[in-house]
């Protein structure tokens, strides 16, 4: 819901694509952290559960001794340190970002806007699928 308001936004044109990216940009990347973190408390099989999820595998509660990390999550950790989940997990500098060329096809970026927001959520839905469906299978 959040990706979509932020693209009606931009194709509605009355502000400006950086204060608009500024206004969607962290909320939307936060439910998105949310969205993973929950899933790092059910790969780990996590019976209680905290007032906010973790937003990174380093930051699952831990577990009772001899109890190690699920394979899922082992995975998911590495992930972290590359790739989409990495881009996911950097923070969002605040302000407004300088405008760039606007006649450009593809422009890469470190910036988080509403097409790395939509592609991170594409990866992340595909993620929780295959993982939920091994955690159903054990």
């Amino acid at each position: 819901i959040m990706i979509e308001a932020w693209r009606t936004a931009l194709a509605a044109e009355v502000h400006s694509m950086p204060a608009i990216d500024a206004a969607y940009g962290p909320a939307a990347r936060l439910h998105l952290l949310d969205a993973y973190g929950w899933q790092l408390l059910a790969c780990q099989r996590v019976t209680q559960i905290p007032d906010a999820p973790p937003r990174s595998a380093k930051l699952l509660p831990e577990v009772a001794s001899g109890i190690a990390l699920s394979p899922e999550v082992r995975e998911m950790s590495s992930m972290e340190d590359n790739g989409w989940l990495a881009e996911l997990m950097l923070p969002i500098r605040p302000g407004l970002r300088a405008g760039g060329p606007q006649n450009l096809l593809a422009v890469s970026s470190g910036h988080f806007d509403s097409v790395k927001a939509a592609d991170i959520y594409r990866n992340l839905e595909a993620l929780i699928d295959r993982v939920a469906d091994a955690i159903d299978e054990s």
